[in-house]
């Protein structure tokens, strides 16, 4: 993306849609649907209202819509049909589109009222694991392709963060002085927090204990968490960035090392464990190589 935060080439409406330029090109030409315009250079670009559009266009033709009705449709008509759509079936697709023109507008306002929608029509659990975690990896995608600038990403982490947080505040605590307890924290220099606050948030929702340790901890802190809880403990990590793949095997073993105790067990996740084909597993060490596969594991565990 250039310097000027409404301006899009087509590639970035490609990225932001899953619509293909020569499609996006088609249906300009042959169906005006866009009205791009030009720098000094005569360079085309393309402004806010294109990108929502491309949006709503691509919306309406996944759930059945011929492209030449959609072009039929005046501006208001389409985004009521999008509306309409979203209410009637799936609204997913709806809500991340949504989602994606606040985060480039900088409008937390709207990221409030949409979350807060979905979130009173299907729940919690439900906003955060069918909108949020598809919306990050897109952005992830948008970053990566320079479509969006890391202020617009980090906009949105961040709200997802403190959404995350006050939820896991919310919750009822738990009184229970004994049983087991979740420590959940991340391996020194990994940063990538998001998944971890989740599964705060998750096993407190259960009724678990949790302690929370966060970013970057050292494994010598671990081994003093033990000594001042006796009783069973879980240590919980997720590894995104660190350490790298090549490292973990070794990292698991003198994790394990470091805390041998049988009172002691771990659940690892994260993407490092999928760039691993194969490796032994210490023992009371359960790996998951997504976040998904570890909250499908507590689900099962719960049934």
């Amino acid at each position: 993306m250039g310097p000027f935060p409404n301006r899009f080439q087509i590639r970035d409406l490609e990225e932001f849609s899953g619509v293909k330029a020569h499609t996006i090109r088609i249906w300009e030409k042959r169906y005006g649907l866009l009205e791009p315009s030009r720098t000094d250079t005569n360079i085309r670009y393309y402004g806010a209202e294109d990108l929502k559009t491309i949006l709503n266009v691509s919306f309406l033709n996944q759930h059945g819509f011929k492209i030449s009705k959609i072009a039929a449709m005046d501006r208001a008509t389409r985004d009521r049909m999008v509306q309409e759509v979203a209410l009637t079936k799936d609204e997913v697709g709806d809500v991340l589109n949504t989602l994606k023109m606040a985060m480039l507008a900088f409008n937390e306002d709207e990221l409030i009222r949409t979350s807060d929608r979905f979130e009173q029509a299907h729940g919690f659990r439900s906003l955060v694991e069918r909108i949020y975690v598809p919306l990050l990896e897109h952005i992830g995608v948008l970053w990566q392709t320079n479509s969006i600038c890391p202020a617009q990403e980090h906009f949105v982490s961040n709200f997802i963060r403190h959404k995350i947080i006050l939820a896991t505040y919310a919750l009822p605590k738990n009184t229970t002085a004994n049983g087991l307890t979740h420590v959940l924290y991340l391996p020194e220099n990994e940063i990538h927090e998001l998944g971890l606050i989740y599964l705060n948030y998750i096993l407190r929702s259960l009724g678990d204990r949790t302690v929370y340790l966060g970013q970057s901890v050292p494994r010598e802190d671990l081994r003093q968490v033990c000594d001042l809880h006796p009783g069973p403990l879980n240590l919980v990590s997720v590894l995104m960035a660190n350490p790298p793949a090549s490292e973990v095997p070794d990292y698991l073993k003198e994790l394990r090392e470091l805390v041998p105790e049988e009172r002691v067990t771990f659940w690892i996740t994260g993407s490092q464990l999928a760039r691993i084909e194969k490796m032994d597993v210490p023992r009371g060490m359960r790996l998951h190589p997504s976040l998904t596969a570890l909250l499908q594991s507590i689900d099962s565990d719960q049934a």
